[in-house]
């Protein structure tokens, strides 16, 4: 099985190195510095948990051509580089493209571009920090599960057997994978979490463990997370996955959980290190969430809080 991953950040890479270690014939495509970085010194990978570093030597290119197939093609960018890639992945004869792009805005395009039976949908429950060449990653499994899994999905909700062909890869790499019925609610609905987690870390210049120790602002999330939802809802989107309703839990047991979560290792490399590496990301989305909160007419007092000491 030949997999292509296009894209070489800290998620394109996490998931190559983890796919390749578990015996699947891998390629990562990569442009400029980040593909000499790959073919001088391989894929270097260090558990931000514990600080194993591993060098891998993965297959490397810096085009994809029309006529260079795969069983499955990974695009794996930020929603504010995926636009360019389109017309390269629209040439390529490959079957199946899984884009694992944060996108609250439905997948028309994609489809528009390659073809409505070639697009899955996926992302991850990963999270790290691409630096000096190497990635520090950190895989979300076990008890981090109850916030977010690594998902796939099909635009039509059915369990293919490319769906459960891909779910097997992952389980096979590490990773816990679930599959959801609806990935178009389920990335909404992520955007509705990850708003108000970045305003309130950037409100401490992407420092969660300075977060950690605020409860003003760790409440204001939580309370702007609802609104989120209260939007979502208005416009009849159904919160996906339905786990994430512990959000409605009384405050004063969630936010004391919170700031123990944001004052670990887990939330530096799953959540702020994103917040800095993906600024232009974070304000794209919020932009489109905007959007959603206009059509809803929610008012949205503990986001605009948030916003407001950013």
């Amino acid at each position: 099985m030949r997999i292509l991953m296009y894209g070489a950040g800290a998620i394109g890479s996490i998931f190559a190195g983890q796919i390749a270690k578990a015996g699947y014939d891998v390629t990562m495509l990569a442009r400029n510095t980040r593909y000499r970085e790959l073919k001088e010194n391989g894929l270097i990978l260090t558990d931000s948990i514990t600080k194993k570093v591993e060098v891998l030597s993965i297959p490397v290119i810096d085009s994809l051509a029309e006529n260079d197939i795969y069983d499955y093609v990974f695009a794996v960018v930020q929603n504010t580089q995926i636009d360019s890639i389109l017309p390269v992945l629209a040439k390529n004869r490959s079957a199946n493209i899984v884009f694992v792009v944060n996108n609250p805005s439905g997948y028309q395009k994609y489809i528009d571009s390659v073809g409505y039976e070639r697009v899955m949908i996926g992302f991850p429950s990963a999270g790290g920090e691409r630096k000096d060449g190497a990635v520090n990653y950190f895989i979300g499994t076990g008890i981090t599960k109850v916030f977010q899994s690594t998902t796939f999905g099909e635009l039509s909700g059915e369990k293919t057997e490319r769906l459960l062909n891909l779910i097997k890869i992952f389980k096979k790499a590490g990773f816990s994978p679930e599959i959801s019925k609806n990935m178009d609610a389920w990335q909404k609905t992520h955007v509705a979490v990850i708003l108000p987690i970045g305003k309130a870390l950037y409100r401490f210049d992407s420092d969660n463990y300075r977060l950690a120790r605020s409860y003003k602002t760790v409440k204001k999330m939580i309370l702007a997370t609802r609104e989120c939802f209260k939007v979502l809802n208005k416009l009849n989107i159904r919160i996906t996955p339905v786990k994430l309703k512990f959000y409605y839990l009384p405050v004063f047991i969630l936010a004391p959980v919170f700031m123990i979560i944001m004052n670990t290792r887990i939330a530096e490399y799953s959540m702020a290190k994103h917040t800095i590496a993906a600024k232009d990301e974070m304000d794209e989305l919020e932009k489109l969430f905007r959007e959603f909160i206009r059509k809803s007419d929610v008012s949205t007092p503990a986001l605009d809080w948030l916003s407001s000491r950013v």
